[in-house]
């Protein structure tokens, strides 16, 4: 069997596109988003770090994009710094935050507000809705419990077990304290999608017989991969067509009359909350462009908790021979390689619109809170 690299470019979401060849591409980045913050009132938390009482507003925040209509997601990242609200905030890097656990906050961001529904969210860690509250109130429980998690791996910040809400006494303790427990409680990690693949396993072993080349076995840490063929068709092991496979799922290549060629693509989709930093001290947002000039030093850093869409496409083309006679014996089939090269595109694009919630920290005592 011979494999013939190929180099082809993918669409990805949003035209967002990265073409690589070999191994496994890492997607390229979306250009930087700039906005400015918007803010609602939410709830006061008590709390504490190493056992010494230090409270903290947690208000409905949200960002605005420059050019864009809907507002994006953000929570707070970093309880100690003030939030500029006069001054733009532009992407950056996590390294440039220097705020701790990545990939747990995203796990955060995925289980908590606005990723599962307020109420869902609520209920879900075991508490309940009181009917008392209307909309409004409903989110600022689940943004505050929410925004706790947060802050308890960015800052190693903890919410009190006993009143952590002030004034919390028609079920906001109770709620918020279960949705915190509930999102820092066995707590898993969401990798940085630029680490996600499709991969196929299979060229060096498999065989012909009964008319069809394989097993090939899906590898890919990025969910479902949808699977199309041209040249052929692909198949289960009962015969069956082939739609979709998850991660270690297999099929089987057959060929169209009077060709030796097919060509496989995959394509695995995914939401993801975004973990995108935002940044008031960026060259953006020191500019003379922006909407806002800077005119202060450090200010609070944000965190993006919309999801991102995106896709890891992939595409194998293969050169296969076939057996004059399906009752000679199985070949194992030649390779012009020891291992599969891939060719595919990674692509990431950031969602702007939906929601406009988030949480925003507030230390109690400073003046301009």
């Amino acid at each position: 069997m011979r494999l013939k690299t190929i180099r082809t470019p993918l669409a990805a979401a949003a035209a967002l596109l990265a073409v690589l060849a070999g191994a496994p591409a890492h997607a390229e980045e979306p250009e930087p988003v700039s906005g400015d913050v918007v803010t609602a009132p939410g709830l006061e938390l008590r709390g504490e770090f190493d056992e010494e009482r230090y409270d903290v507003w947690a208000n409905v925040l949200g960002l605005k994009p420059h050019g864009g209509e809907e507002t994006l997601v953000v929570y707070c990242i970093d309880i100690h710094t003030p939030l500029d609200t006069e001054s733009p905030y532009t992407e950056g890097d996590w390294e440039e935050s220097g705020v701790a656990n990545l990939e747990q906050v995203r796990w955060v961001l995925f289980s908590g507000y606005p990723n599962v529904g307020a109420a869902d969210l609520v209920e879900a860690a075991g508490a309940e809705v009181n009917p008392d509250w209307d909309d409004e109130k409903l989110e600022q429980v689940a943004f505050a419990g929410t925004q706790a998690a947060v802050w308890h791996f960015t800052d190693d910040w903890n919410l009190l077990k006993d009143n952590p809400v002030k004034g919390g006494n028609n079920g906001e303790d109770e709620a918020v304290l279960a949705v915190y427990n509930h999102l820092t409680e066995e707590t898993g990690s969401v990798p940085d999608p630029s680490g996600f693949t499709v991969d196929l396993e299979g060229e060096e072993s498999a065989t012909f017989e009964d008319g069809r080349f394989g097993p090939y076995t899906v590898r890919s840490n990025a969910g479902p991969v949808e699977l199309s063929a041209e040249g052929g068709r692909l198949e289960t092991a009962d015969g069956e067509a082939v739609e979709s496979l998850n991660d270690g799922g297999q099929f089987w290549i057959v060929l169209d009359e009077g060709t030796n060629e097919i060509t496989v693509k995959g394509n695995a989709q995914y939401d993801l909350p975004v973990g995108r930093v935002f940044l008031a001290t960026s060259d953006e947002a020191l500019s003379g462009d922006a909407v806002n000039p800077m005119t202060v030093g450090d200010s609070q850093k944000l965190i993006l908790a919309q999801p991102r869409e995106g896709e890891v496409p992939a595409e194998w083309r293969f050169a296969l021979d076939t057996p004059e006679s399906s009752e000679a014996p199985k070949p194992q089939l030649p390779s012009t390689g020891s291992s599969l090269t891939v060719a595919f595109a990674a692509g990431l694009a950031l969602l702007v619109g939906g929601l406009t919630v988030i949480a925003l920290g507030k230390r109690r005592k400073a003046a301009d809170h």
